[in-house]
């Protein structure tokens, strides 16, 4: 691990490993610039991962006493992440697009009392190139050429039933998860434990 001494100004200091924070280190990294990201978790090795959500929860969730304001509870037993990797550990890797009509929800809908909907200030056309940019770096399954994730038996099912009543768009999703080797990870195997921490690699994180 680098060290940098306290008074160094060129050095960029991200507060968390997850989604956010965990990205945008990387980013800078690979540009060249001395980041320092902080993470008040421990970092978690594919061996310290175990097909058992209760374990991996008390392994990976926030379980200090907190705070909280309004309705929600401080000390829900949420799933959120204190690792390194935040909560890229836990999500299950969905990856859909938002489509046209979700960035522009007021002009969709019109005014709905108590909705806070808004247009976006981009359209698809700004954001396909970013898009396109994340889910080649995640390896999301069914985009850049990838195959998708192959169903399993209930999917099988639920797809039949769709294309009966007339779906035609029926697929396992975008999914952050290898759906063949990549960048030194596996193919997912349909262990079935993605909330837990992938125990393989298959899934995309930013461990």
């Amino acid at each position: 691990m680098a060290h940098f001494d306290l008074t160094d100004s060129s050095a960029v200091v991200v507060i968390g490993s997850g989604a956010g924070g965990g990205t945008l280190s990387n980013e800078l990294a690979q540009k060249g610039v001395k980041v320092v990201c902080l993470e008040a978790g421990p970092r978690l090795s594919l061996a310290d991962i175990v097909n058992n959500e209760g374990t991996m929860f008390k392994k990976m969730s926030w379980l200090d006493p907190r705070k909280g304001t309004g309705q929600l509870h401080p000390q829900f037993p949420s799933w959120s992440c204190k690792t390194v990797g935040g909560t890229t550990m836990h999500w299950e890797g969905q990856c859909p697009r938002l489509q046209e009509h979700e960035l522009m929800a007021q002009t969709t809908y019109g005014e709905v009392a108590d909705t806070s909907f808004i247009d976006w200030p981009l359209g698809m056309q700004e954001l396909s190139s970013f898009y396109a940019k994340a889910e080649d770096k995640m390896g999301v399954a069914g985009t850049n050429g990838r195959p998708f994730l192959p169903g399993n038996n209930n999917y099988k099912v639920m797809a039949a039933g769709a294309r009966k009543i007339g779906y035609q768009d029926v697929d396992t999703q975008h999914m952050a998860i290898n759906s063949t080797v990549r960048d030194n990870r596996p193919s997912c195997q349909q262990i079935g434990f993605c909330n837990s921490g992938c125990a393989i690699g298959a899934k995309w994180s930013t461990l």
